[in-house]
This record gives structure tokens, sequence and C-alpha cells, in this order.
């Protein structure tokens, strides 16, 4: 009790500063002031904001540009990587009070020092655009200068000067102005005319219009990372691109560019708030093959989506779905199914008739059952249930002739389903953190089980 009256009274001391403090780990843990004390006492258990998680989503992502806009000023291109790690405290009047740090890598004292107090004026004059009405930590990781990622050979060209220089535009395949701070797509780009990939990813793009018919050998774009809203995207039609990569901006929907990419095979739309999304999204994209839709605050699948029949690749990790729309069994082309960190509580009845699925990836859902169509997924190899709520498995498991691998870990198991032993091509099965994994007596029942499994060399993880 003594120790709790304590670091509240340091905290009241603090806090009577107009000014954020900020110390390093070990600073602060040598006055016994540790990040972990700290964050007892800011992680509260109710809900920190008022207003809607995109306007606090808006308002975090804005103050992070400021941060890294800040990194990039102080310590510009790095050949050697260096980021800061800290927890960021903030009071019930949205004022930041606290600021703990690590930095890692090789940086000099001035170049810290110069970030430190940089910080310091950006949180001090900051206000949130959301009202704040309960403190809160937040953890972060910022790299500390601009590391690329960029391709290497003869063909790449990866800086303006160096586009603009080149006297033999013609032997560039690859032009990768990523990281580079764009505000808008260069003219330079059409200097190369048998370019087959464009990355301008990672940079300050707001509006982008490419006229894909100077460039007759385009095949794939990159833009992910940008600030990309609707209507501001512009490609003509045209039958070259083959990857759209449009991650991390501010869509609402799948922008009309993209239905004039008629021979489009992949789309990589995650980190876009798509609440727009509706039957007619999905209309003139018969030809994808594959669709990232990875945390989008999508809440339901428009049945629309079975309008894309050649799509093998469906990925919607990380978003809000309760249920499927059965319209999904009729993508009879699908091969990779992810529907991880959802809230799924149920599948389709008729899930069976994906004749081609060869993955499945559940884990992290509210599953307590299984349809009994899945024996009907003869192709399936990998299945994925783990992190729910499953006490049992249908016995029509056991007709899965074709699966290498089982994730059951993290659920409500207390016997090694029956099954599982019949399933030929079985090589590995998990079973950690379940009732029979734990209990040596429930391990005892299933021992016989086990035993025929590691007699046929399958691997059994606890």
């Amino acid at each position: 009790m003594k120790l709790i009256y304590g670091t509240l009274f340091f905290l009241s001391l603090f806090s009577a500063s107009a000014q954020i403090n900020i110390m390093h780990f070990a600073e602060a843990a040598k006055k016994g002031f540790t990040y972990r004390k700290l964050d007892s006492l800011y992680r509260g258990q109710r809900l920190f904001y008022e207003g809607t998680r995109e306007e606090y989503v808006k308002e975090e992502n804005a103050l992070l540009r400021r941060k890294s806009q800040i990194a990039r000023k102080i310590f510009g291109i790095r050949t050697d990587p260096a980021a800061i790690t800290y927890h960021l405290y903030t009071g019930k009047t949205g004022k930041f009070e606290y600021l703990l740090y690590e930095i890692r890598g090789r940086i000099s004292p001035q170049s810290e020092k110069e970030l430190i107090d940089s910080l310091r004026i950006l949180l001090d004059n900051y206000r949130f655009g959301v009202k704040i009405v309960s403190s809160h930590v937040s953890s972060h990781f910022l790299n500390l200068g601009l590391i690329r990622t960029i391709p290497k050979g003869d063909s790449v060209i990866s800086s303006l000067e160096a586009a603009l220089s080149t006297t033999r535009p013609d032997t560039v395949k690859i032009l990768a102005l990523n990281q580079l701070e764009l505000t808008k797509v260069p003219d330079v780009i059409y200097r190369f005319s048998n370019m087959k990939e464009l990355n301008l990813s990672f940079n300050e793009l707001k509006n982008v219009s490419i006229d894909i018919t100077r460039l007759p050998k385009l095949q794939q774009i990159w833009l992910n990372s940008n600030q990309l809203t609707d209507g501001k995207l512009q490609l003509p039609k045209n039958k070259t691109l083959r990857i759209l990569n449009i991650q991390g901006n501010q869509f609402t929907n799948i922008p009309a560019a993209v239905k004039n990419c008629r021979r489009l095979k992949s789309l990589w739309m995650g980190y876009n708030n798509l609440t727009a999304l509706n039957n007619r999204s999905f209309t003139k994209m018969r030809r994808l093959q594959d669709i990232n839709l990875y945390s989008c605050g999508l809440k339901s699948i428009p049945k629309g989506i079975v309008k894309m029949r050649r799509l093998e690749v469906l990925d919607v990790y990380y978003n809000e779905l309760s249920t499927l729309p059965s319209s999904l069994s009729r993508m009879r082309k699908l091969q990779q199914l992810a529907l991880s960190h959802n809230q799924l509580t149920q599948l389709p009845n008729n899930l069976g008739k994906l004749k081609n699925l060869q993955t499945l990836y559940m884990h992290h859902n509210r599953l307590a059952q299984l349809p009994n169509s899945i024996g009907k997924l003869k192709s399936l190899q990998i299945l994925d249930i783990g992190y729910n709520q499953f006490s049992t498995l249908p016995n029509q498991i056991a007709y899965l002739q074709r699966v290498e691998e089982i994730d059951m870990s993290y659920n409500n198991l207390s016997e090694v389903p029956a099954p599982i032993p019949h399933l030929r091509q079985l090589k590995k099965v998990y079973l950690r953190e379940n009732p029979v994994a734990q209990d040596l007596q429930l391990r005892e029942r299933s021992k016989s089980i086990v035993q025929v499994l590691e007699g046929n060399d399958i691997q059994v993880s606890y």
C-alpha cells in the first residue's frame, strides 16, 4: 500500500508540470519508476475516448506521421537501422504526461537529444481531435531515419536523380521511388517504356493519375501506404496490369480505377476502412485471382463477392466478421481461405462445396463446431482452427484424406478427436493449451490414439 501511495505521489509531482516528462527506461527504473508501474496506473478497463474508432485511428495515424517526419528530418537515409521503442502515457484531459523510451541501434548523443527535444515540443503542443475521457497508455515503435527497401540489379533505378539522368531508360525494368516523401507522381516515370514494376509506396501521395497506355509493359504498381481517398486514383482502361497494391490508404470502397484493369490478378486493399463495400463493389473483376482485405473494419462480406469466380485466395484477417455469406461456396476455384482474427461463431453449411480449397485458416474466432460438409473438402492440406471453442470435432474430419497439418491449439478438447488417426497424409497435429494437453488423466485416455499417430511418424505437439 505504501508503494502505491508513493507512486501516486510521485505521479502527482510530475503531473504538476506543464511539460511532458521524457525518460529513458533505464533512468526511470533507477528511480523506482518503471514503465510497468505506469502501465498499471494508466491501463484502464473502459474506452478512453469519445467518438468512433475510425476518428481515433485517423487522429493517431496523423500524430504518428508527424513523429515519423521528425525522425526522417533528423536521421535522413540510413544504412544501419535504428529505432525508438516507447510507451506514451496520456492523461484524462488528452494531454501527454509521460514518455518512457529505449533506443535500438547506434545513434549519436546529439541526435538523440535533438529527437527527444523535437518530440517534447510536438507532444507538449499537440491536442487530440477526439475527446479523451480516461487516461491510457500506448506503445509504439518508430524507425529513426529512412531504411529503404529496394531491389538490386542493373535494371533497377531507385532515385529521381538517376531516373532523370540515365541515358538508357530502355533497360529499366523496375522503377523504385518508394519512401521519398513524394507528393505527386513524377512525370519522369514515362521515360521508361519497358518498365514492368513501378513502386511509389510509402510516400505522401493524395492524388494519383497514371497513364498506363504510355507504359505498355507495366505489370505491377505499388501505391501502398500513401494518403489516397475515394476518387483520387485514376488509371485508364488497360490489359497489362497484373498486380495492384493500394493497402494502407483511406479508401472506403474498391476504387473505380481497379475495374479499368481488365486482366488484374492480384488486388491488395488491406488497412483501408472499407465501410462502403457492397455487392456492386466486385463487378468487372472476374479475372481476379487474389484479393487481400486484411484489417478493413469489415462486419460482413457482401454476397456479391461471388462475382469473382476465378478467385483463388481470399484474405480477410483481422476484421469483425460474425458470419459468412452462403454464396461463398460458389467460388469453386478458391484454394486459400484466411478467416482468422474475426468474430465468427459459425460457418456456412455448404462450405464443403469448395472442392479446390487447400488451406483453411480460422484461428482466433469463436467457433465451437464445424459443418458436417467439412469432410467434402477433398483437396484440403492445412486446417488451422486454433484459439476457438471446440470441445469436439465431427466424424467427417476422417474424410480429409489430403490433410497434412491440423492445428487445434487453445480450444476445449478433453481428448484427441477419434477421426484423427484415419488421416492418411497427416504429418503434424498441434494440441497445445487444450485440457487434453494439460491434464495427465485426460491425456492418458487418449494415449492409444497418440500411440497410433506417433507410430505413423506423425508429430504431436502438446
